[in-house]
């Protein structure tokens, strides 16, 4: 992320691993044209299931490993509106065995909405438990992640 990029959105922290800006489209927003509280769980989700899965070398095809989340946990500070233009951030907090956390968080003059992922890895022809694949295990501790395997 750029020093411009960092104080233009009002970034705190060091430790983001991935990045997007964002522009808050119509379809995401309500009749009073705030962003939708869903619309920043689809963010999240899209950070997720890009850098934060395909982009360490994951997939979602079948016979592949994939993640599903377990559990969620949002907060929002201050609503976005249509067409404003926000960033989009990813980190990756802890990794066990078979899942791991994510921390997610949209910034536009500070921080607007934060958000925490607890996601399990699964087989998906089968749906069973797997451990984390290696090479996206040692992806996300290059990047900051707690080894918390035990």
């Amino acid at each position: 992320m750029s020093p411009e990029d960092r104080a233009a959105f009002g970034v705190e922290g060091e430790d983001w691993a991935a990045w997007r800006r964002h522009r808050v489209r119509w379809s995401e927003c309500d009749a009073l044209g705030h962003a939708n509280n869903t619309a920043y769980l689809i963010w999240c989700e899209d950070m997720r299931v890009g850098p934060g899965w395909s982009g360490l070398g994951g997939g979602f095809a079948p016979g592949a490993v994939s993640p599903v989340v377990a559990q969620i946990e949002a907060r929002y500070l201050r609503s976005l509106v249509f067409e404003e233009e926000c960033l989009v951030t990813l980190r990756f907090a802890s990794v066990k065995r078979t899942s791991f956390v994510h921390d997610y968080a949209v910034w536009k003059g500070g921080l607007c909405f934060s958000c925490r992922t607890v996601l399990v890895a699964v087989q998906q022809d089968s749906g069973a438990r797997v451990p984390v694949p290696p090479a996206i295990r040692a992806a996300m501790l290059a990047t900051g992640a707690r080894d918390e395997a035990g």
